[in-house]
């Protein structure tokens, strides 16, 4: 069984628009509403892969009620922690690949909602992995999560990642590059994972939007370029990624990178966030080309 924590879920908006203009009108003939947030969308892609899971989420106010409802009536299995304050909202405008993000303030987690989201992690172990995604919502929540002996999944960006890196039993990291500045001060997605993978990362993954993925494994690295899909929207591309690799790990390291690279791609194809066709992605996995890195 895989667990994920959502600390700071939403209710997202999503509206494809011929063009932006600002102050103008936008009348968009579709749109689509997701629970969203990092740990849910690869709850929800673990889910469409055939993976048992269990989302756990931080909710409160009546968009907390929304996203209950949203993730009951998709058959996502979900641990629900209440907490005090309302789950934000967040809209995305979309256009050949282009999008625009905005995401509204989610509640403040107190030491009692910490404790509560590690007691409820706590109480549905074992797991294969713990997934920590997307906004900390406490400086000291993931630090305590990791301390919990199973290995996880880390794929935020926050100073707490270099703790959980030390005392986790760390099984992938998957930062971005624009991450990877913040945190580090490192631009080149090489430099990166060899750094995250000396800290103790199995699998040490960074991706770069547009550009090549960079895995780090058992001393080998890959870059992969991406696939040519015809894009919709990238929300959601990272997490369906890690699904993926997780999903894919026991068939051995080329055959999961090629099957996360191909969640990614699958996921950016669609306007849906995160929800992945199995079959789509076996197809998709097959185009897939890898180089191994020297030195």
């Amino acid at each position: 069984m895989f667990i994920t924590v959502t600390a700071n879920p939403m209710v997202e908006h999503l509206f494809p628009v011929s063009d932006l203009h600002a102050g103008s009108r936008h009348r968009p003939t579709q749109a689509w509403t997701f629970a969203t947030g990092k740990g849910l969308n690869v709850a929800r892609a673990l889910h469409d892969l055939g993976e048992e899971v269990v989302a756990v989420l931080a909710v409160g106010g009546r968009r907390g009620r929304e996203i209950v409802e949203r993730v009951e009536a998709e058959g996502i299995r979900s641990r629900i922690v209440p907490v005090r304050g309302e789950n934000r909202a967040g809209a995305t405008l979309f256009h050949e690949g282009q999008h625009t993000t905005i995401y509204g303030p989610g509640p403040t987690l107190e030491d009692g909602d910490v404790e509560a989201l590690v007691a409820n992690v706590r109480s549905l172990l074992p797991a294969r992995c713990l997934v920590l995604a997307g906004s900390v919502g406490h400086p000291s929540l993931y630090t305590r999560l990791s301390t919990l002996g199973v290995p996880l999944a880390l794929d935020f960006c926050h100073p707490c990642l270099d703790e959980c890196m030390r005392v986790g039993n760390v099984l992938v990291a998957k930062p971005n590059r624009q991450e990877l500045g913040y945190l580090y001060g490192i631009d080149d997605p090489v430099v990166g994972a060899h750094r995250l993978h000396e800290q103790g990362a199995r699998w040490s993954v960074v991706t770069d939007g547009a550009g090549p993925a960079i895995f780090q494994s058992g001393g080998v690295t890959r870059r992969v370029q991406p696939l040519r899909v015809r894009q919709v929207h990238p929300i959601g591309s990272g997490d369906a990624l890690l699904a993926g690799l997780l999903h894919a790990l026991p068939r051995g390291p080329e055959a999961a990178v090629a099957f996360a690279t191909a969640c990614g791609a699958h996921n950016a194809s669609r306007p849906e966030v995160a929800r992945l066709d199995p079959a789509a992605c076996e197809a998709l996995a097959r185009q897939v080309e890898c180089t191994r890195l020297e030195g």
